[in-house]
């Protein structure tokens, strides 16, 4: 009797240990500075980007909820660049105590699911490492895309990116991402050249982000209609719009898409475009703001 009263004190001992550790852990949590690192991060990306929320509170043990979190630019807030519905930040408590901020985070965004994880290195944050997991964001959600393209562009995307800054400047960046779209199609504004749609089953994207470049290692494109490459490199610039565009790549219509189209074949042929192993060749130039379609 006496072991198990012993055993219990020590029980009530432990628990309340816990307790205390935990509820301090929740009131301690740094709010404030996991904000200043999400939004240092994103100004290390670029620095025309900010982030806000609705509402940041703490979530136990050691955590931060945020509702309505946007990614967005300095001179256009509204439609964000990005936007999730809920995240949720839990600090790795073992570094938290060591004094290293390093989070993982969850959440759903675009009615899809986002998993990931970031950690500030030096200088408050201004020094970063992430990386980001998200698997069927609906593009028919993304009202960035419809202000920056005159089409409509729906889809289901999935993928992952890791990003890191160890310099103070956002041009010491780098970093990778693989991106997949499934159930893809281009719907035009206006019917152009007797289609209103193409059809993007899947595409295939795998790009390299260093010193303000973005390159694209692998751009592939399948549909019923057309197979379609891209590669080539996207300049960044402090104003996101006015990042150049250089990329190139074939356009392969498949016979379903001649015989569904029979006018398309003949219009091309009267505008002297060549034809190399029944593809097209094309390029975009021109900004994100402004790009520009040329074929070849």
């Amino acid at each position: 009797m006496a072991f198990a009263a012993k055993n219990k004190k020590w029980l009530g001992y432990i628990l309340y240990v816990v307790l205390v550790t935990l509820v301090l852990l929740y009131y301690l949590f740094p709010t404030q500075t996991a904000v200043e690192i999400v939004d240092n991060s994103m100004d290390r990306i670029n620095p025309a980007l900010k982030f806000k929320a609705e509402k940041i509170g703490p979530w136990l043990p050691a955590g931060l909820q945020i509702n309505a979190g946007q990614i967005y630019l300095n001179d256009s807030p509204v439609p964000a660049v990005f936007k999730a519905d809920k995240i949720l930040i839990k600090a790795q408590i073992l570094k938290l105590i060591r004094g290293k901020y390093s989070f993982d985070l969850s959440g759903k965004a675009y009615r899809g699911d986002i998993n990931g994880s970031f950690q500030s290195m030096l200088d408050e944050g201004k020094r970063f490492a992430g990386a980001l997991a998200f698997k069927d964001m609906d593009l028919a959600e993304y009202e960035f895309l419809g202000t920056r393209f005159e089409h409509n562009i729906t889809g289901k995307i999935s993928g992952d990116i890791e990003y890191s800054n160890d310099s103070a400047d956002w041009a010491g960046g780098s970093g990778k991402a693989n991106l997949r779209l499934n159930n893809g199609q281009l719907q035009f504004q206006a019917p152009v050249f007797g289609f209103s749609s193409v059809d993007m089953q899947n595409i295939d994207m795998e790009l390299d982000i260093r010193n303000r470049k973005i390159t694209f290692i692998k751009g592939e494109m399948s549909g019923s209609e057309m197979k379609a490459v891209m590669n080539g490199i996207i300049q960044l610039e402090p104003d996101i719009k006015q990042s150049k565009l250089n990329l190139a790549g074939t356009l392969e219509p498949s016979a379903e898409f001649y015989k569904n189209y029979p006018e398309i074949r003949e219009l091309l042929k009267s505008m002297k475009k060549r034809v190399r192993r029944g593809q097209y060749s094309y390029t975009i130039t021109g900004t994100l703001g402004e790009p520009i379609f040329n074929l070849l």
